[in-house]
C-alpha cells in the first residue's frame, strides 16, 4: 500500500503544474502531466487515485479525456476533480455530466484545494473498507435479493418509514433501500423552511449545486449517467446508474418516482408533528406562567387574610381583658371565661397555620407543571 495517495495533475501550464505540486507535495504522491501524452496510457501507466485536470487543454478538451476515462472500465472509479478558470454554472454540469466528481475554479486557493482533497483521500479509504467488507457480505447479499422483488423493497421501504421520527433516521432508511440496488445518491430535504443536504460532511459542492437545481427544476432531470428526482420536500440526485439497460432505467424511474412519494409524505408528517410538539411546548409554557402567577396572588391573598385575622385576634384579647374588669365577674368566673377564650384562640391559630400545607401544595403543583416542559 502506497504511504500516499498518488495524484495526476493534468495542465499545460507550467506554473499551474508547479503550484499544485508544491501545495501538494507533503501529504500526496504527485505526478504532473502537460497533456500531451496518450490519456489512458498515462493513466494506466502511474495509476492515480484522483485526477486534477484542466478543462482548456493544448488541441483538447478535458471534458473528452473525463468521457474517455469514464467509458474505460477499469479506470472508472478514479476521482476526476476539474481545475478550470471557467466558472459558469453550464460548465460545472457539462464536467459532472462528464463524470466529474468535483470542480475548482482558477486561480486555485490552495487552502480550498487541500481540505477538499483530503476529504476524497477519506472517501477513498472509505470505499476501500466498503468494498472489502461487501465481498464478505456478498453471498449474504446475493441470496437477500433473490428472496425480494424491486417492488418488496420499496413495500419494506414504506413500512420502515412508518417508524421514523426524524430526518437523520429518515436517511438511513433510504440508505438502506439504495444500497439493495447497488446505486450511490445524494439528496436534499426541505422541511421547516430549512434546506438540508446528505450524506453530511462529504457531499461535494458541485453536488449540492446540482440539488439545489431541483428547487424549481422539472420532476425528473438527466445529466449523463445521473439522474435527479425532485418534488416539493426532497431532491434525491441517482448516481453511475447503467444506462445501457433501458428495461431498467424504466424500472427505476417508476420506483424512485414512487420512492419521492413515500419520503415527502413521511417529511409532511415529520413537519408537522415538529410544529405541534413547538405549539404544545409553548402552550404548556403559557399555561405555567399563568398558574404560576394566579398561585402566587392566592399565597399573597392567604398571607393577608392569616395577618388580617391574626390581628383581630389580637384586638379581641385586648378587648376582653379590658371587658372583664369592669363586669363585675368573681376570679372563678373571671378565670373560666379567660381560659375558653384562650383555648378558642389556640384552635384558631392551629386552623391558620392548616395555610402553610396549602401553600406547600400549591408549589409542588407548579413544580409538577414546569417539569411537563
Amino acid at each position: 500500500m502506497d504511504m500516499f495517495t498518488k495524484i495526476l495533475s493534468v495542465d499545460d501550464n507550467a506554473q499551474n503544474r508547479k503550484v499544485i505540486e508544491l501545495a501538494l507535495k507533503d501529504c500526496f504522491d504527485v505526478v504532473s502531466s502537460d497533456g500531451n501524452e496518450p490519456f489512458l496510457a498515462l493513466v494506466s501507466t502511474e495509476q492515480p487515485k484522483i485526477i486534477l485536470l484542466d478543462i482548456m487543454l493544448e488541441n483538447k478538451s478535458g471534458f473528452d479525456l473525463c468521457k474517455q476515462l469514464r467509458d474505460s472500465d477499469e479506470n472508472n472509479n478514479i476521482i476526476v476533480i476539474f481545475v478550470s478558470a471557467l466558472s459558469s454554472l453550464d460548465d460545472k454540469l457539462t464536467a459532472y455530466a462528464c463524470g466529474a466528481d468535483d470542480y475548482i475554479c482558477k486561480p486555485i486557493n490552495v487552502v480550498e484545494l487541500c481540505e477538499k482533497l483530503k476529504v476524497v483521500e477519506l472517501r477513498i479509504n472509505e470505499k476501500n473498507q466498503l468494498t472489502e467488507q461487501c465481498k464478505q457480505a456478498s453471498q449474504v447479499a446475493f441470496t437477500s435479493m433473490k428472496n425480494a422483488s424491486e417492488l418488496g423493497l420499496l413495500i419494506n421501504f414504506f413500512t420502515d418509514s412508518l417508524r421514523v421520527f426524524s430526518t437523520d433516521e429518515l436517511f438511513e432508511k433510504i440508505t438502506d433501500f439504495f444500497t439493495q440496488f447497488e446505486l450511490g445518491f445524494s439528496l436534499e430535504f426541505r422541511i421547516e423552511q430549512a434546506h438540508v443536504q446528505y450524506p453530511k460532511d462529504i457531499i461535494s459542492t458541485l453536488e449540492i449545486e446540482i440539488l439545489e437545481l431541483g428547487r424549481t427544476a422539472q420532476r425528473i432531470v438527466s445529466f449523463g449517467n445521473n439522474i435527479l428526482f425532485n418534488s416539493p420536500w426532497c431532491s434525491i440526485l441517482v448516481k453511475h446508474i447503467p444506462m445501457e439497460d433501458e428495461s431498467l432505467i424504466g424500472r427505476l424511474r417508476d420506483h424512485f418516482a414512487i420512492l419521492l412519494s413515500i419520503i415527502d409524505s413521511r417529511l409532511m408528517f415529520i413537519d408537522s408533528e415538529n410544529k405541534r410538539v413547538k405549539e404544545r411546548t409553548l402552550a404548556l409554557e403559557s399555561l405555567s406562567q399563568a398558574l404560576s402567577s394566579n398561585f402566587n396572588e392566592i399565597k399573597q391573598g392567604i398571607l393577608d387574610q392569616e395577618s388580617a385575622l391574626l390581628t383581630l385576634v389580637s384586638e379581641l384579647t385586648t378587648n376582653m381583658d379590658q371587658k372583664t374588669i369592669t363586669m363585675g365577674l368573681s376570679e372563678d368566673q373571671e378565670a373560666d371565661l379567660v381560659g375558653l377564650f384562650e383555648d378558642t384562640k389556640e384552635k384558631f391559630v392551629e386552623v391558620i397555620g392548616s395555610s402553610v400545607q396549602i401553600d406547600n401544595k400549591l408549589r409542588n403543583i407548579n413544580r409538577l407543571l414546569l417539569n411537563v416542559n
